[in-house]
């Protein structure tokens, strides 16, 4: 072989060898930005899924009782938030029955490149609140004036409740002797069957313990706070339109008339607690009401719901209307006192509505959350 054709195989064979060399390189540069890839989209992945499972547990720990309580049937609530690190999530809140409820929950990763998508149910979990009875009290009660007691189950007019024709006790109480009248004679102004319950079984558990949650837990779930003694106040009444409600004005108690003068508070039921006493000349509202001492109504106030009263209720002059049931739990055994023209009406339709539009959601305790393959 000659020296030419040496040099010439020689230089194809460092060409070859210099292809092979960048191949390599180049494979490994591609391998190195493959896995360089892999990772980041398992990190905006990871931080994908983080975002949508944040988005849940805020969901279903800060349950929205006035957005999503009010769905009807079919319907749905939308609400996003975006997370410190600017990851971002956007949830869908479906009404399944009087009950059940899907949660779909879009997060997406801080440079909203990736997407996960996550889903649960939850239901209701309903505040449990024994009332048998137009009024509950353990301790002296005093009737007299106008004033009236009904344990016949009421149907506000325009609330659209269901036919009932229950009847309970107009008065339930540890000791019926404790109770004396003034204007009353044969307790004409208590209806029920019968007018006059005595229950000794009444103690602590019927007036502070509500299924699985106790009082703390339900003043915990205040929506409207008063940490001292109030009152009078006399101006009481829903703040808003026809399509919108005020709830941070703490005069806004819902709207419970029907037809409505307020209607964008119709579905609003706040729990309102007073730190003390409270004291009401008027106006009106819905929900559940929790006073923590003594409850003195005057002026025609008009309250729709629940009513909880760990020391004295008093009503005097034009007096107040309580639709729902009165729960005066008087543990230091002073006088509640009903005169006036007080009217107590049981009505287990406003309870119902007033304890579901408070309900928190839970989830499910078995195979309630699922990821969703997008």
């Amino acid at each position: 072989m000659s020296r030419s054709s040496q040099r010439g195989f020689a230089l194809a064979g460092a060409v070859f060898g210099l292809v092979i060399i960048a191949t390599l390189v180049a494979g490994a540069f591609f391998v190195a930005r493959q896995e360089m890839s892999v990772g980041r989209n398992n990190r905006t992945f990871a931080s994908a899924f983080e975002a949508a499972e944040a988005g849940l547990n805020r969901t279903v720990a800060a349950w929205n009782t006035s957005m999503y309580n009010g769905l009807a049937v079919g319907a749905s609530a939308l609400d996003s938030n975006t997370l410190a690190n600017n990851a971002f999530w956007r949830s869908d809140v479906r009404r399944l029955n009087s009950e059940l409820f899907l949660i779909r929950v879009t997060g997406m990763d801080p440079s909203r490149i990736s997407q996960r998508q996550v889903a649960a149910l939850t239901r209701l979990q309903f505040i449990a609140m024994d009332i048998n009875a137009g009024l509950t009290t353990r301790g002296q009660l005093k009737l007299g004036g106008s004033s009236f007691i009904d344990g016949v189950d009421d149907e506000p007019g325009g609330w659209g409740c269901p036919t009932s024709n229950d009847t309970l006790a107009g008065i339930l109480t540890r000791d019926s002797s404790q109770i004396s009248t003034s204007g009353c004679g044969s307790f004409n102004c208590v209806r029920g069957s019968p007018k006059i319950q005595p229950d000794p079984t009444i103690n602590d558990s019927t007036f502070f313990k509500f299924g699985d949650l106790d009082w703390n837990e339900l003043v915990g779930m205040a929506t409207l706070r008063f940490n001292t003694s109030v009152g009078p106040l006399n101006g009481i009444a829903p703040v808003g339109t026809s399509t919108t409600c005020n709830t941070a004005n703490t005069s806004n108690w819902g709207e419970p008339l029907r037809p409505a003068a307020v209607a964008g508070c119709v579905n609003y039921f706040p729990i309102i607690y007073v730190n003390g006493n409270l004291k009401l000349t008027g106006g009106r509202g819905q929900g559940i009401l929790l006073v923590e001492n003594d409850l003195d109504v005057q002026g025609g106030f008009e309250f729709f719901g629940p009513v909880i009263v760990r020391g004295n209720l008093t009503t005097q002059g034009t007096g107040g209307h309580f639709n729902g049931g009165v729960l005066a739990a008087n543990a230091d055994l002073q006088l509640s006192t009903v005169l006036g023209d007080a009217v107590i009406t049981y009505s287990s339709c406003v309870i119902s509505r007033a304890l579901n539009a408070n309900s928190p959601g839970r989830l499910l305790s078995q195979r309630s959350w699922a990821e969703l393959i997008q």
